[in-house]
């Protein structure tokens, strides 16, 4: 059984101004990640890319200037095995962390 996973990231710098800030606004940039099963779940939908994240910026209180895409792409190999193996603990120390009177009896 193959435990790993090959993923493919694609950037997009975008170019923003905070509109809660005071004028004269500066322009920030920052770089938008998105993996290809997004990208191509965002197409299944019939959602534009360029959209989806101007939306989200919109939500957060920013005007979006500009948007482009960052070449290049990246790809990278993940190990769903050893992934699981760190995230693991973490979980389980989560629910140790979760008070007694959470818990209800039946």
């Amino acid at each position: 059984m193959t435990c790993t996973k090959l993923i493919s990231m694609t950037g997009y710098l975008v170019r923003y101004v905070d509109l809660r800030e005071p004028k004269p606004r500066a322009i920030h940039e920052s770089v938008y990640v998105m993996e290809k099963d997004a990208l191509a779940a965002l197409g299944l939908m019939g959602l534009n890319v360029l959209e989806f994240i101007t939306t989200r910026f919109q939500r957060g209180g920013y005007l979006v200037i500009g948007i482009e895409s960052a070449k290049p792409k990246r790809v990278a190999e993940i190990d769903l095995c050893q992934l699981w193996e760190q995230s693991a603990p973490v979980a389980n120390e989560e629910a140790a962390a979760t008070p007694d009177s959470e818990v209800r009896p039946e």
